[in-house]
């Protein structure tokens, strides 16, 4: 069963090429040590909020947001990484070997890109994967392409 890691990350939006090249560096890592993807997403600067997510009846500031997670203040972005295992055995012993690599441990003597006590995380299992003409029986597929959907 496939296993993805979910990591929240505060990065100042000035510093945004710097964490590319140090994400580019870290993802290299872990795809040498098992996993399947790394894949960073970059929060749109006018998407911050709610009130695209819920219906009308919740008021604005009734519900927190990813940002409120990880205390972003204005100048910042949350950078959504998903790193993606293919089983758990898999994603235990890649990350234990990830984090003793060279390449990983160096990066502690460098200048930091975001703060690292801000940084959240979880380990969770694929309960569904819906993309639009996906062959894989556990996937759904969007009715209206000539195929019945499928769970």
């Amino acid at each position: 069963m496939d296993i993805t890691d979910i990591t929240l990350v505060p990065v100042p939006r000035d510093r945004r090429s710097a964490f590319e090249e140090f994400s580019r560096r870290m993802a290299q890592v872990y795809l040498e040590h098992g996993a399947t993807s790394v894949v960073d997403h970059w929060q749109v600067e006018d998407a911050v909020g709610q009130a695209d997510f819920h219906a009308a009846e919740y008021a604005a500031d009734a519900l927190g947001d990813v940002a409120g997670l990880v205390s972003t203040g204005p100048s910042e972005a949350v950078v959504v990484t998903l790193t993606r295992w293919p089983s758990r055995d898999v994603r235990d012993r890649g990350v234990a070997a990830a984090l003793a690599d060279p390449r990983v441990v160096a990066t502690l003597d460098e200048e930091p890109v975001f703060d690292g006590a801000r940084v959240r995380g979880g380990t969770f299992e694929v309960s569904l994967e819906a993309r639009r003409g996906a062959d894989r029986p556990d996937t759904v597929v969007p009715e209206g392409d000539g195929r019945s959907p499928r769970r």
